[in-house]
């Protein structure tokens, strides 16, 4: 109730604020976000949805994607070493698994476990937008948007142009991007080369990731035909990564490929989206790093999806209809004491088809109610239905407040339910995890700089999966909990003091927000959670940008993480660079007062720093 009445209060000093200001225009050229079927205005939006812009990125003290998400209420990034080389992604206290990641709307999840469902084959330079969908998305993307999804963005560039970055840091880091757009004629195309390496900043903790990726747009009658892949290449020491912090000597080896084939059609009301898609993902993982013969597992996974995704606008609003299908297949080998054999996750696969309808009404020039359902069909768990009600209500031209609620559903993966090892147990007997969730919010947005945004959500959860240890046995086993339940509250408010005040003042832009967790587990004598007791409680991000002089700017992020189970500490990062049209040179620094923190048993680097430069040019 306390956080439910926080979020009235501050509805009531948004509308009282508006009140004061009935003479303002809007005038901005708005985001559009895309669900797969049906598309809108951001300003329309009746989700909670952060939506980090290109510009956002290059203003951040970062050099991969993982990084990014750091910055983002609400969004809990645990890595296990700098630049994201094995990162998990909650939302809002949920677990990695149950965050659906996206590429252009292909879905990256792996079936054998979450940990590399942020393997994303994509350079930082090719991200045009990330869209963080926070809240249950089982309706629109089925099953593994538990508690949200993040959708990386791509564009092909319209021009011929040639750009570089390359940077060098602490513990001997480097890394470098050259990326090319080469259209021929009204056939758009463009491609990129990333590699990034480091020695390590503590034993064991040395990485090398390179990526390749590839797309292209072709304009085809009333459409086009898009086309990308994507290939990456992990090698990194895992000292401490997985089952316990004494495994000092674990290795680790990653290959992911993405591919999709996708075609769009828009004619006059009428939209449809067929896709075909598949991902690749082949993980070796040792032990002991130089000895592949005590205990080594090699797993590949393949995924194959097919979407067929449409929408029309007629009189009573945009209709969504699709209909997707897809297979997972695992296969397996591993050494145990020099002796090699097949996997125990040999041979699982799994198949799923759904359906799914929306529909978007606007009931007179304020209000809009979007309900909808996604029928699905598992092969190992039947069929389910997803139900969900989004409904907004604009009560002033600035002012929106929204509500929504919706059922989620997440399968076991097959580490899960399988994967055997010393110390560690899966559990074939998984049930899948359920919820609902509801939330009430408002967003503030003016033309003249401020934008506000506050919700309060509650989720209540059965069967959550957690791999826990038992001391009476001394493994970690999976198994489900019998029920958590999540209250959270946010608020965020951006000030674009450019527009407020005037271009010439210095600080051109400030953003605050916070969250604030309460999570509510039963937890049973002498057990110890990996993932699921270790959400983040409180949260305060802070970032300032602002002009040093001439061309110098300056870009700080300041972030309070207070975790279930751990001490509250603080993390300043901040990034100083030389912008100009075609070329940027940069410092930055993350961690700069060294604090030394956890996450996933792993501990993080402390201070870092880093310099390089950009350079674009025509061709």
């Amino acid at each position: 109730m306390k956080q439910f009445l926080i979020v009235i209060a501050l509805i009531s000093l948004l509308y009282n604020q508006v009140l004061a200001q009935t003479d303002t225009t809007i005038v901005m050229n708005e985001v559009v976000i895309s669900d797969n079927r049906i598309a809108f205005p951001f300003s329309e939006s009746s989700r909670t949805i952060a939506v980090i812009t290109k510009e956002e990125i290059l203003r951040h003290p970062v050099q991969s994607i993982p990084e990014v998400l750091l910055y983002t209420s609400g969004v809990d990034i645990r890595q296990r070493g700098p630049m994201g080389v094995q990162s998990d992604i909650g939302i809002r206290g949920g677990t990695f698994e149950q965050t659906l990641i996206l590429l252009n709307g292909m879905k990256l999840t792996d079936p054998q476990t979450g940990h590399h469902n942020m393997t994303i084959p994509v350079p930082l330079d090719q991200i045009e937008r990330i869209d963080v969908l926070k809240g249950p998305g089982a309706r629109i993307y089925g099953q593994n948007a538990f508690a949200g999804a993040v959708n990386f963005i791509t564009k092909v560039p319209d021009s011929r142009g040639v750009s570089f970055r390359g940077y060098g840091g602490s513990f001997g880091s480097y890394g470098g991007n050259i990326s090319l757009s080469l259209p021929v004629g009204i056939y758009k195309q463009s491609m990129s080369f990333t590699r990034d390496a480091s020695d390590g900043f503590r034993h064991n903790t040395d990485y090398s990731i390179n990526n390749f990726f590839y797309q292209s747009e072709l304009p085809v009658a009333d459409g086009k035909i898009s086309l990308q892949y994507g290939y990456t290449d992990r090698k990194f020491g895992a000292n401490g990564f997985y089952a316990s912090p004494k495994y000092t000597e674990q290795y680790e080896e990653v290959n992911t490929s993405v591919a999709g084939l996708a075609y769009e059609l828009v004619k006059g009301n009428f939209r449809i989206h067929p896709r075909v898609y598949w991902r690749w993902n082949l993980d070796n993982y040792l032990f002991v790093r130089d000895k592949p013969e005590i205990y080594q597992n090699i797993t590949n996974t393949n995924s194959l999806g097919l979407e067929l995704n449409s929408s029309y606008t007629g009189k009573i609003g945009i209709t969504g209809i699709g209909f997707e299908f897809r297979k997972e297949l695992i296969g397996a080998d591993w050494v145990r004491g020099g002796n090699e054999s097949k996997s125990i996750l040999d041979g699982k696969y799994r198949t799923s088809a759904g359906f799914f309808v929306d529909q978007r009404i606007k009931l007179g020039q304020r209000f809009d109610v979007t309900p909808g359902v996604f029928v699905n069909w598992y092969s190992d768990f039947g069929l389910n239905a997803f139900p969900g009600i989004d409904m907004g209500y604009k009560l002033t031209e600035q002012v929106r407040i929204y509500a929504n609620a919706g059922k989620s559903y997440r399968i076991p993966t097959f580490y899960d339910q399988y994967y055997s090892s010393p110390a560690e147990q899966g559990n074939p007997d998984l049930k899948p995890e359920e919820a609902n969730t509801y939330e009430i919010g408002t967003r503030f947005m003016d033309s003249k700089g401020i934008s506000m945004e506050a919700n309060y959500f509650m989720r209540d959860a059965s069967n959550l999966i957690d791999w826990v240890y038992d001391s009476a046995v001394s493994i970690w086993q999976s198994q489900n909990f019998q029920s958590v339940i999540t209250h959270g509250v946010e608020l965020s408010v951006q000030y674009d003091l450019n527009k407020i005040i005037g271009k010439g003042f210095p600080v051109h832009s400030v953003t605050v927000s916070y969250q604030y967790l309460d999570q509510q587990i039963q937890q049973q004598e002498g057990i110890t959670s990996r993932y699921a007791l270790e959400n983040i409680r409180n949260q305060v991000i802070i970032g300032i940008d602002h002009r040093v002089f001439w061309k110098i700017r300056n870009s700080v992020r300041i972030r309070y993480i207070d975790r279930v189970e751990q001490s509250p500490y603080w993390l300043f990062d901040d990034r100083l660079y030389y912008d100009s049209p075609k070329f940027t040179v940069f410092a930055e620094a993350t961690n700069i007062t060294n604090q030394q923190y956890t996450e996933v048993m792993t501990p993080m680097p402390g201070r870092w720093f880093r310099a390089g430069l950009t350079f674009k040019s025509p061709f």
